[in-house]
């Protein structure tokens, strides 16, 4: 009986012993294998049958083995280690699985061989969760009164949506934080390049007398090896450069995030100026890139730059509405193209995307505010709404072409010298 509760558990449960070959996998393992290997799995290295995550497992189950301690990883760290997927149980739609992995050293009594015993956990459900809390906290508040105002008072719609988007926006979110931000991530990366350099000056004093080992007498090369199987000196030379890239490559990431968010807010006070769209669409494409970056995304534009004159802030939320929805209605991997036009009179953006596309019955509603096909709490269905409220403002024309299972072309028109005034912008 405890072996059909462990087969049948809803949490992953491997085996794998010190040559990496896998030992067992229970059934939330083998259901989600590919066909061919369900029946061969056994006695095969696990770095084989997820190949794509083989190095970061390899390392962590070298840890384990080594170290004889427990290692986690949570899905904030490294969301999808193994390559499931996970079914919402009530629409059953089917997302990638966020997963939080524990492996444990284990060692058999009777024969004294050490084996590691991987748990996966599935917190698909969970972690959308936090993710959809984070997104809207900031802004929750604020959106509700914006609701309740719409429900009663329809003539300030069109204000109150863009108030109600602009509050959740990123962009305003980083003027304040991003000078704090941008303090502690310069003292980091300082210590950082030194700790590099005091750590290979470290390996090259170790490696030295592992060189030169041979010079010594019995005892203390004795001493000398036992102190480096000890210290896992082996291990520790292998792990540190990788550890410390990675700690570099995240902060990098870090570093880009913040100038992208301080470029996104800036010049974005009320009111008409001179708007070069090539830096606006670069500028957006980063900021959403950097939140789907599963995606690939390119701009197709002149060399020569191409200026329009609007309000700066209200031409980035629209656009920024639009990219976003290009890559929310993406479900796995795709790409999303933004292309720029120009001739005497006008300029045309289009945003293409390569994503599940809009069905004919809905192709009449995508405008109307708070009208959304996502699950609920995933949208709010302000977007394009007011991404189609601001072209209007600046005299511009918004259109919408999409085929199921395709993608959908999100076009607009504005006008070279627009029309928009600043006091036509929303208090």
């Amino acid at each position: 009986m405890f072996e059909q509760l462990v087969e049948k558990l809803p949490v992953g449960i491997g085996i794998v012993d010190e040559n990496f070959l896998v030992v067992y996998l229970n059934d939330f393992f083998k259901d989600r294998l590919p066909h061919e290997n369900r029946a061969s799995y056994k006695d095969t290295p696990v770095t084989e049958i997820f190949s794509d995550q083989g190095k970061f497992l390899k390392r962590r189950l070298k840890s384990v083995f080594v170290l004889q301690h427990p290692s986690f990883s949570y899905w904030e760290q490294r969301p999808h280690i193994f390559p499931f997927k996970s079914s919402r149980p009530i629409t059953g739609e089917e997302t990638q699985m966020y997963q939080n992995m524990e492996i444990l050293p284990v060692k058999d009594k009777s024969t004294g061989k050490k084996y590691a015993c991987i748990f996966l956990q599935d917190v698909t459900a969970q972690a959308s969760y936090f993710r959809t809390q984070q997104k809207l906290s900031a802004a929750l508040k604020e959106e509700h009164e914006a609701q309740r105002k719409l429900i009663r008072k329809l003539d300030t719609a069109q204000s109150q949506l863009i108030q109600a988007e602009k509050m959740a926006s990123t962009g305003q979110l980083a003027a304040g934080i991003a000078h704090e931000i941008n303090n502690p991530i310069g003292f980091i990366n300082a210590n950082l390049d030194t700790l590099s350099q005091y750590a290979n000056n470290l390996i090259s004093i170790c490696d030295g007398v592992e060189n030169h080992v041979a010079d010594f007498n019995d005892e203390l090369k004795e001493q000398i090896k036992n102190l480096f199987e000890a210290q896992h000196y082996d291990l520790i030379k292998d792990d540190i450069e990788e550890l410390l890239e990675e700690s570099k490559a995240g902060l990098n990431r870090v570093k880009d995030i913040v100038d992208n968010l301080k470029q996104f807010s800036l010049d974005s006070t009320q009111g008409s100026q001179v708007v070069d769209l090539n830096d606006v669409a670069t500028q957006t494409i980063k900021l959403v890139s950097t939140q789907y970056a599963s995606h690939h995304y390119k701009v197709e534009s002149p060399d020569e730059k191409i200026e329009i004159t609007a309000n700066p802030g209200m031409i980035k939320q629209a656009l920024m509405n639009i990219l976003l929805n290009a890559a929310q209605a993406i479900p796995d991997k795709g790409y999303v193209k933004l292309t720029l036009l120009k001739n005497n009179e006008n300029v045309t953006i289009k945003v293409l995307d390569s994503g599940e596309g809009i069905e004919q019955k809905n192709m009449k509603r995508v405008f109307e505010p708070f009208f959304t096909t996502r699950p609920e709490g995933q949208g709010q269905g302000l977007g394009l709404s007011t991404a189609y409220t601001i072209v209007e403002k600046h005299k511009g024309k918004i259109s919408v072409n999409s085929k199921v299972g395709k993608g959908t072309v999100v076009t607009i028109a504005l006008p070279i010298i627009s029309e928009a005034e600043s006091t036509t912008a929303p208090e």
